[in-house]
């Protein structure tokens, strides 16, 4: 079953917030291969949603590392991180 984490991030001011925006862009691909889908949303100049999603909880698990290194990458950028996971029940995507 694909599992998934949802950050919510609060950034430090908005150029921060396309500082960091700019980075995930360009590199969560890369970075998270084994993610199925990773999405960036900016809610607001110093707000961010960002998704990813796994094809099971291992990869998710494996992918925890990068992650924490990435967040203390960018530790004076971002003020504010919740962090939920779980199980997803639909992934629809419409193209």
């Amino acid at each position: 079953m694909n599992y998934a984490r949802i950050n919510t991030l609060t950034f430090a001011s908005e150029e921060a917030g396309n500082t960091v925006q700019a980075h995930y862009v360009e590199t969560a691909a890369a970075t998270f291969d084994e993610a199925i889908l990773l999405t960036f949303v900016r809610s607001g100049a110093l707000n961010a949603s960002l998704t990813s999603v796994y094809p099971d909880k291992e990869a998710f698990e494996r992918s925890a590392p990068i992650r924490k290194e990435r967040m203390k990458a960018h530790k004076d950028l971002i003020t504010g991180v919740y962090v939920t996971e779980g199980a997803v029940a639909l992934m629809h995507l419409k193209t």
